[in-house]
């Protein structure tokens, strides 16, 4: 299984906390970090500037894996997205992945960038075929509706060819059936339990197939709201007032969805914790990612530890708790012995900040 990083921004961390946790997160054997866009009123969710923070953590660390889940594309001109993420995945050396999604989570970006929400899927439509032209390192022009070019010759050429992976938001049947029938990887989204989860992956798998891919070739990450407690006594003192407040006050779409989908009972917590989210000590997260795998298949966990509501520290507590006492017990081999880090040009990382020290928070 790989494990990955989900970032948001915590009731107290800085930019440079969330670097620093990168840094760690690298150090104690996450595969990947995955950045959103957020602007606006919603900015201190992070990240306005996802590919600026992309380019910055990739000159602090060496081997974990960038990426974008996802950039909103229908608010950019593909030929400035091309440019940036063929710039940043050269300068990381190859490492950098790039989400796509066709719509924010509120109104206020599309509003604020003149790019309707009703317009979503067809500029979405128009800007992914220009991107995909853009990286095959060849003139070309475009006639189309948002987008009109002249003949040009794009570049620079990324290091992962014919350019970084592309992921998809696939938040609905007809989108993920979009996705799967390109071979293109999907977010399979938090909110779902289990069953969910894997009628999502069946679905996928029996689509792409029957487009001539291969599913298990193919890395589709699960994301999971995710909290490491001493115990799951302490998992449910530290989390359940935060969690619910995260909801109701910086998550409203997720709140209506789980209501919608699951009733009043959808954003109790304890309805959260046993069947959406992964609350508990140590063995207890173990034993419930243990059962996601072999229920669907789920080879690669998106985990989201960060939360507007918790401090940074409590936030990284849980991480690193994941990473040193959960990740043993759903791996094979110690993780050294699988993906040894290795260093840029000779270059070792600065040491990262020792999380060891933080009091435990009760």
């Amino acid at each position: 299984m790989k494990f990955s990083l989900f970032l948001m921004g915590t009731s107290t961390g800085s930019y440079q906390d969330i670097v620093d946790q990168v840094r760690w997160g690298e150090r104690v054997g996450y595969d990947g970090v995955w950045l959103a866009e957020r602007h606006f009123g919603n900015a201190d969710l992070l990240f306005p500037s996802p590919i600026t923070m992309a380019s910055y953590l990739a000159a602090c660390t060496n081997w974990i894996r960038i990426g974008l889940a996802a950039c909103v594309l229908p608010l950019h001109h593909p030929l400035h997205v091309a440019a940036d993420v063929a710039t940043l995945d050269i300068l990381s050396g190859g490492r950098f992945d790039l989400g796509l999604s066709r719509g924010s989570m509120d109104e206020a970006p599309h509003e604020a960038f003149s790019a309707p929400r009703a317009e979503a899927r067809a500029r979405f439509d128009e800007a992914y075929e220009i991107l995909a032209l853009a990286f095959q390192g060849e003139p070309f022009s475009y006639d189309g509706r948002f987008f009109k070019l002249p003949q040009i010759m794009p570049g620079p050429r990324p290091v992962q060819r014919p350019h970084p992976p592309f992921y998809m938001v696939a938040n609905n049947p007809l989108s993920l059936d979009a996705a799967a029938d390109q071979g293109l990887p999907v977010f399979v989204h938090g909110a779902m339990r289990a069953e969910e989860v894997a009628d999502t992956l069946e679905r996928y798998r029996q689509r792409s197939a029957a487009a001539g891919f291969n599913p298990a070739t193919i890395d589709n990450p699960v994301n999971r709201f995710i909290f490491v407690g001493e115990n799951d006594a302490h998992a449910r003192r530290v989390m359940q007032e935060p969690f619910l407040q995260f909801l109701e006050t910086r998550a409203p779409d997720l709140s209506a969805y789980l209501v919608k989908k699951f009733g009043p009972r959808g954003v109790t917590f304890d309805f959260l914790a046993s069947e959406v989210c992964i609350f508990g000590g140590p063995e207890h997260c173990a034993a419930r990612l243990r059962e996601l795998n072999e229920r669907t298949g789920a080879q690669h966990i998106l985990g989201t530890f960060n939360y507007i509501t918790l401090p940074q520290e409590v936030c990284v507590e849980s991480m690193t708790r994941f990473a040193r006492e959960v990740i043993p017990r759903l791996r094979a081999f110690p993780y050294a012995l699988t993906s040894p880090p290795v260093t840029r040009s000779g270059r070792d990382s600065a040491p990262p900040p020792n999380y060891s020290l933080f009091t435990p928070h009760r």
